[in-house]
C-alpha cells in the first residue's frame, strides 16, 4: 500500500513509499482510509521538532474511512461499517487519570501517527476499543474533522459559555475556527484575533459567525474589543495560537474574574507574567487532546446539526501531492488541509 513515512529522526526525511498491507491481530481492525487532515503535530514531527516518537513512521491521526477487516475477537464492528477512531491506541489503564478517563494524561499512553502507524496510508490499523461508528448523518468528509473538533470539546468541558459571555478566541487556525463554530452554538457573542497574515482566516472566521475580528499586529486593534465590552474585555479567552504573544495578549485582554483556557501548544517556554492571573482573579485551565466522552459528545453534536464543518472543505490532495500539502499547511492557504485516498 502507499503511505507517507517519516523515515528518521532527520527534519523533513518524509517520501512516499509502498509497504505492506497492516494485518489485524486478534483485537485489531484494519480501515481503510478515505479522508485524512493534516495536524499542527504532523509538521512538528516533519520538522524533528516534536518530543518524541517511533521512526520510521506513518503520519497522521485524522481520518476517517470503511472497516476493511476486523481481528478474530472484534465484536460489534461489521466489515464496510463507517468509522473514525480515536487518537490513543492504548493506555495502562490503572493510573488516576485512566481510572478518571483522562487518557489523554496516561503517561503510558501510545497513539497512532506517533507511537504506531498513523493514517497517511490507504490502510491503518486500530485497536478495537479506539472505534466509533459513523451515523448516517455525518458522512466521511465532514468525520475526517471530527478528531480536531473533540480537541475543541474538550477544551471547553471545564468552563461555562453562556448567552450573555464574550468569547475571546486567539489564533484562527483550525482550532480556532472550530471554537468559533462551537461558541456560537452556545449563543455567545465571539471576537476572533489573528494577525496580518491570517486575513483569509479572519474573514472565514467571520462567514462563521463571528461577531468582531481583530488583526492584533495593527495599530488600536483592541480597541473595539474593549468598545464592545464596555471597557471590562472578554469574559472567557480561548488561546489556541501557542504563541507567546497569544498567550499574553489573552492575560491581559480578559476582564478580571473571567476564564482564560490554554489549547494552542508549543515545544518551547513561553515568558508570562504570572501576576495578571493572581491581580484580576483569572480562572487557567490547560487543555490537550480528548477523552472517549468527548467523541461521543462531538458526534451528537454534529449529528444533530448543531455545528456546520462543512466550512473547512475546500478541495483534496492526493498522497502523491504531499509536498503541495503540507505547503499549503505551513502558508495557511486553506482552513484545513486534506488528503483524500
Amino acid at each position: 500500500m502507499k503511505a507517507l513515512l517519516k523515515q528518521s529522526y532527520e527534519p523533513e526525511d518524509v517520501s512516499l513509499q509502498h509497504i505492506e498491507k497492516p494485518q489485524p491481530g486478534p483485537y485489531e481492525v484494519v480501515v481503510k482510509v478515505h479522508f485524512a487532515g493534516i495536524c499542527g503535530t504532523d509538521m512538528k514531527i516533519f520538522d524533528n521538532h516534536y518530543p518524541s516518537y517511533k521512526q520510521p513512521l506513518v503520519l497522521g491521526h485524522e481520518f476517517s474511512g470503511q472497516v476493511e477487516t476486523v481481528g478474530a475477537e472484534v465484536k460489534d464492528i461489521a466489515i464496510g461499517t463507517n468509522v473514525v477512531a480515536r487518537t490513543i491506541y492504548s493506555s495502562c489503564g490503572n493510573c488516576e487519570s485512566c481510572i478518571k478517563g483522562r487518557q489523554s494524561l496516561c503517561t503510558k499512553k501510545t497513539r497512532i501517527g506517533f507511537d504506531h502507524d498513523g493514517v497517511f496510508a490507504e490502510y491503518v490499523k486500530v485497536h478495537q476499543d479506539q472505534i466509533h461508528i459513523l451515523p448516517k448523518e455525518i458522512d466521511l468528509i465532514t468525520a475526517a474533522l471530527i478528531e480536531p473538533f473533540t480537541v475543541v470539546v474538550h477544551a471547553l468541558n471545564p468552563i461555562t459559555i453562556r448567552p450573555s459571555d464574550v468569547v475571546l478566541i486567539i489564533g484562527p487556525g483550525p482550532i480556532g475556527l472550530m471554537s468559533v463554530l462551537l461558541s456560537k452554538a452556545y449563543g455567545a457573542t465571539v471576537v476572533v484575533a489573528g494577525l496580518k497574515q491570517d486575513q483569509k482566516r479572519l474573514d472565514l472566521a467571520q462567514k462563521m459567525g463571528a461577531d468582531l475580528v481583530l488583526v492584533s499586529d495593527q495599530e488600536n486593534s483592541e480597541a473595539a474589543l474593549m468598545e464592545l465590552t464596555d471597557d471590562q474585555g472578554p469574559n472567557i479567552v480561548l488561546e489556541c495560537s501557542g504563541t507567546g504573544g497569544g498567550v499574553n495578549q489573552g492575560l491581559e485582554l480578559c476582564r478580571r474574574g473571567g476564564q482564560y483556557v490554554q489549547i494552542g501548544t508549543r515545544s518551547t517556554p513561553i515568558k508570562v507574567d504570572f501576576m495578571k492571573i493572581a491581580y484580576k482573579e483569572i480562572k487557567v485551565t490547560g487543555s490537550i487532546g480528548h477523552s472517549k466522552l468527548d467523541w461521543e459528545n462531538s458526534l451528537r453534536i454534529l449529528q444533530a446539526g448543531k455545528v456546520d464543518l462543512s466550512h473547512f472543505i475546500e478541495d483534496f490532495y492526493h498522497l502523491e501531492q504531499w509536498k503541495e500539502a503540507f505547503n499549503a499547511f505551513k502558508n495557511k492557504e486553506k482552513a484545513k488541509v486534506l488528503f483524500k485516498l
